[in-house]
């Protein structure tokens, strides 16, 4: 069976830009007129999702296509998100290494004092140094 194709009409691409103009001022109000603390990352995040997959489904034009490349955007969203997921999973659950009691100078020795400074104002500094 042939695939039907359906003429595109102009007033769709000017519906799906009347919706990002929408979604882009709705984004600059809550920044910058609307407090929502820690709701605000997240309502930005997906607004901006919103627009990504707008803009890929009518102006990329994956609404046209069949099964197999339509699934491509979703399932590279997915790797993203997996990717994106696991560095910060690590960044989160490092921890500082502990420093033992007592071992403070074995771990950050001293400078010779030729190479120390007194503090400003002190009575042993000569000249600014």
């Amino acid at each position: 069976m042939a695939q039907e194709k359906r003429k595109k009409s102009a007033w769709e691409y000017v519906g799906v830009w009347a919706v990002l103009s929408v979604l882009t001022v709705t984004t600059w109000v809550l920044g910058s007129k609307v407090q929502l603390g820690p709701y605000s990352l997240p309502v930005a995040m997906l607004i901006s999702v919103v627009k990504t997959v707008l803009v890929a489904m009518f102006f990329m034009h994956l609404v046209e296509q069949p099964g197999a490349r339509r699934v491509v955007f979703p399932v590279s969203v997915v790797f993203l998100a997996l990717l994106m997921g696991v560095a910060l999973i690590d960044a989160m659950t490092r921890v500082r290494m502990a420093r033992p009691d007592g071992i403070q100078d074995e771990l950050e020795p001293m400078r010779p004092a030729s190479t120390r400074t007194a503090p400003p104002g002190s009575p042993t500094r000569w000249m600014g140094n």
